[in-house]
């Protein structure tokens, strides 16, 4: 599930221009120390040293210990080394600071997904949804389907991803698990239309045939099933994905 969840592709942006500072920030020189040391944090997370990362955004909150840019790129570091305790202080405290800024409850709702707290989660996610702050809205109703979806709740996450390709119906992630739901209740036909939609987006990939190979088995597509498992079988012999197709033919 971790490599599909949208929101870690979303935090490793700069969330400078996000942040609404209180007026204490406007042209405070601190604040420039603070933002500095932030913005060299980012650097050497996307470095991926994040011992020095660290280290800078601790030094931002010494200028600034109510920089709530620091606070939330501290609370991902922790987030990613496993300190559960660290990085939800800082996700509170940066969203004490900054309650309206979408991208913060939209990070921190992926966090309390990620702790089974699937109730704090959407609401946080329908927040951010219905924000005009928010510019990608779909993103956070897919955010939420993908929080559903890890409660096993199929009709909210069915509910969560239409409406984020009720926004944007290009949406491949939202395409692919609507192609998995309707398959798993057993409605091929949508399953189908789904997963095309999704194939116009995105390359081949094992998973994708392997489920494509399923849907048309139960539609009684054989020749599609043959180029499916062909794809498969050449391009990706040794995944889980090809082994299950051996097992099963």
């Amino acid at each position: 599930m971790k490599g599909r969840w949208l929101w870690w592709g979303l935090i490793v942006v700069s969330l400078v221009g996000c942040t609404q500072s209180s007026s204490r920030h406007v042209s405070a020189p601190k604040e420039s120390s603070a933002q500095i040391y932030t913005n060299l944090g980012l650097a050497y997370m996307q470095q991926d040293n994040p011992d020095i990362a660290q280290e800078k955004f601790l030094k931002a909150l010494e200028f600034d210990p109510d920089y709530p840019v620091a606070h939330h790129y501290l609370a991902n570091l922790y987030q990613q080394q496993g300190q559960v305790e660290k990085a939800s202080q800082h996700y509170q405290r940066a969203l004490q600071l900054d309650a309206e800024n979408p991208m913060l409850k939209n990070n921190y709702g992926t966090f309390l997904c990620e702790r089974n707290k699937y109730s704090e989660a959407e609401k946080l996610f329908l927040s951010v949804a219905r924000n005009p702050r928010y510019q990608t809205p779909e993103l956070a109703y897919e955010n939420a389907g993908l929080c559903a979806q890890r409660n096993a709740d199929a009709s909210k996450a069915e509910q969560y991803f239409r409406a984020a390709l009720d926004i944007n119906s290009r949406l491949p992630n939202s395409l692919y698990q609507m192609a998995l739901l309707t398959y798993s209740t057993e409605r091929y036909l949508p399953a189908r239309a789904y997963l095309q939609r999704y194939s116009e987006l995105m390359a081949p990939a094992p998973r994708s045939l392997w489920l494509g190979i399923k849907i048309e088995r139960k539609l009684g597509d054989i020749q599609t099933v043959a180029d499916y498992a062909a794809q498969l079988k050449n391009n990706f012999p040794n995944t889980e994905e090809a082994r299950l197709l051996r097992e099963s033919e």
